[in-house]
């Protein structure tokens, strides 16, 4: 057996072992392509109407004030997004503990509740094979598998791909979408190669990021290799008794970041249980999946003066990378485009599984009748 028919028996054979799963993670892939677009459409449509014309939103002391009413053991944050209708968020961690009413302070249902929960099990589905949207192991390995065998699929499709002799013509017959096929087989055969080549460095990368999600070693032997060393940012102090009549309001601070910053698109802040010298806006600047365009800035609370900022360019190569890994999977990272590209990539998945399967069961016909004879 020369190499290329090994090849292409181990393509066909572990293609055809994990086709369902394969096939389930792409289609619903699809499914979760506009995912953060369409919660953000739900979540808007939700957002409260302003009582008046002339109506203001509350001021940053006057929602933290609410904040620290809640009963929590850790210290809550506040999150709120450059929407004027768009609720304060009230969080304990990853806990969120309330919606306030942007104009009222007063508590408020979640916007795009209904939608959220829908994508939350949509995407526990692609990820962990639930229908309940809760965790198992046992869909973390299959589909951990399954993506370990769609990216050898992608790699030895390559390899299957190149045409036996390197010659102008072959190339582009494999390059070239035709209309005109003598059979179902030899369409299918073109999509499959055709589509597959176009698609495979795309679906390398889906798949691979997909590792980290799938495995722990991945992620640990990342940290191996690269440097998690990072530049510590200064420490905020508690304030002496003197000094805080000096504080300015948390408001005042926010317009000074506010100023620098006015493209944010969203902001959060951690909020400390005594006043403190320093306090840190986390302003993100893109879409929620542009890990780039996020950055910490700390400012004095005394003299609104800025401390230090850290963006993206200063974190530790580890930290990058791990961000770069979890929205290449999606897409994000590159906006609307990259998106769109990992979306396109996945629905050609789908149409990949078919004609892999279609030409093996006819080629399992063909085996069948030549035995029979």
């Amino acid at each position: 057996m020369n190499i290329r028919k090994f090849f292409f028996w181990f393509h066909l054979i572990i293609g055809c072992s994990a086709a369902i799963f394969i096939f389930l993670m792409s289609i619903t892939g699809v499914g979760l392509t506009y995912e953060r677009q369409m919660i953000q459409s739900a979540q808007v449509a939700d957002f409260p109407v302003a009582p008046s014309e002339n109506a203001t939103r509350l001021s940053l002391d006057n929602v933290i004030a609410i904040a620290k009413t809640y009963d929590t053991e850790k210290e809550p944050s506040i999150s709120f997004s450059n929407e004027n209708n768009a609720p304060f968020i009230v969080k304990e961690g990853r806990k969120t503990l309330a919606y306030l009413n942007p104009f009222t302070g007063k508590e408020m249902l979640e916007p795009g509740q209904q939608t959220k929960v829908f994508f939350g099990k949509l995407r526990a589905f692609h990820r962990w094979l639930t229908l309940d949207g809760k965790f198992s192991e046992t869909g973390r390995w299959v589909n951990g598998i399954s993506n370990v065998i769609f990216c050898l699929l992608a790699l030895t499709g390559l390899y299957l791909w190149l045409p036996a002799k390197f010659k102008k013509r072959a190339f582009k017959q494999k390059l070239i979408i035709t209309k005109n096929h003598k059979n179902g087989q030899a369409r299918d055969y073109q999509w499959h190669n055709t589509f597959g080549f176009y698609m495979a460095p795309l679906l390398i990368v889906i798949t691979f990021t997909a590792f980290f999600f799938s495995f722990k070693w991945p992620g640990n032997t990342l940290k191996t290799y690269v440097s998690s060393h990072e530049e510590a940012l200064p420490k905020a102090q508690p304030l002496k008794q003197e000094s805080l009549a000096q504080q300015l309001s948390m408001q005042t601070l926010w317009l000074q970041v506010n100023k620098d910053n006015p493209d944010w698109q969203t902001v959060s802040l951690s909020l400390s249980a005594v006043p403190q010298s320093i306090q840190t806006f986390q302003v993100d600047m893109g879409n929620g999946g542009e890990p780039q365009k996020r950055k910490s800035v700390l400012v004095n609370t005394l003299n609104g003066d800025f401390i230090a900022e850290q963006n993206f360019e200063d974190y530790s190569t580890y930290r990058k990378a791990r961000s770069y890994i979890r929205f290449l999977h999606t897409g994000e990272i590159y906006g609307l485009v990259g998106q769109t590209l990992a979306g396109l990539a996945s629905l050609l998945a789908c149409l990949l599984v078919y004609t892999g399967i279609a030409m093996s069961l006819r080629r399992w016909q063909r085996s069948r009748n030549s035995a029979g004879k």
